[in-house]
């Protein structure tokens, strides 16, 4: 396989799914985007200060339009982070960009909501479910270990995994073809939002891996089984005239799991350690 073709599959392999958008670490919004509400109670304000009046008190999830960026920011969960007016309900005021989601994904009844957070130097993605609407939410925190070129949020139903109802993958996006790559998955049933998973991919010259879940509902799934395919490949460079490597070796592994008390059992990453160790 041409070495060009390998790296630009790794750097689609964590990008299959529909309805995901670019998203930068610091996320702008622009004029006239219509946002939601990361926070919960959050004090729209006459002016870009803390200490300015109070306009209005608005909960999570309610729609702004934004109206202009300001200059003035404030530190908020970490992250210096600019104020924004906005307009909700025909009235305008000011709100800290943190307490605005990035991104809003939807599927029936179900809303998540994003914003990040640095604490000693490490970021966080900080994923909120909203379910019927309503004001109460379940929340996961996990640490982002990706580049700084961004990341996409992938939304799923529940992908065959009868005992939840939505699978998302943060899906860290590489600088370049052959940086890391990779993200985590999160499951999401009627009672709690679980961080499940990281998985990585990365690639350079003579080399290349990658680790992913398969699904029930997925091509090369299997009924009642989540599937853990890890792979390792070795290719020598390309000296001949159809810029082909002259040998490719290739060893996968893979690992039949289950979702059971919250946690994918048997644990996929202790086994992968324990073969690669013989």
């Amino acid at each position: 396989m041409n070495k060009f073709i390998i790296l630009f599959v790794l750097a689609l392999n964590f990008s299959f799914a529909q309805d995901s958008n670019h998203l930068e670490i610091n996320q702008e919004f622009k004029i006239d985007q219509i946002v939601y509400l990361f926070g919960d109670n959050v004090k729209l304000r006459n002016s870009p200060s803390v200490d300015s009046e109070v306009v209005k008190l608005l909960t999570i999830g309610e729609p702004l339009k934004i109206i202009e960026k300001s200059s003035e920011t404030f530190m908020y969960n970490g992250i210096n982070s600019p104020w924004y007016k906005v307009e909700y309900n025909n009235q305008q005021g000011y709100v800290v960009g943190g307490l605005i989601s990035i991104v809003e994904k939807k599927d029936d009844n179900v809303r998540f909501l994003f914003a990040t957070e640095m604490v000693d130097e490490k970021l966080y993605i900080i994923t909120r479910a909203l379910i019927n609407s309503k004001t109460e939410y379940f929340e996961n925190k996990s640490e982002f270990l990706g580049s700084n070129y961004g990341f996409k949020i992938n939304l799923y139903n529940n992908r065959g995994v009868k005992s939840i109802d939505n699978i998302l993958f943060i899906n860290y996006l590489p600088e370049s073809c052959g940086a890391n790559s990779g993200g985590y998955y999160l499951f999401l049933d009627s009672n709690n939002l679980y961080k499940v998973i990281d998985v990585f991919s990365s690639a350079d010259i003579g080399f290349w891996e990658s680790e992913n879940l398969i699904f029930p509902n997925d091509p090369k799934g299997e009924k009642d089984k989540i599937i853990y395919f890890q792979e390792h490949g070795q290719y020598s460079e390309m000296d001949n005239l159809e810029n082909e490597p002259t040998w490719e070796k290739t060893n996968t592994t893979k690992v039949n799991l289950k979702w059971v008390n919250n946690k994918l059992h048997p644990n996929p990453k202790t086994i992968t350690e324990n073969l690669n160790k013989e």
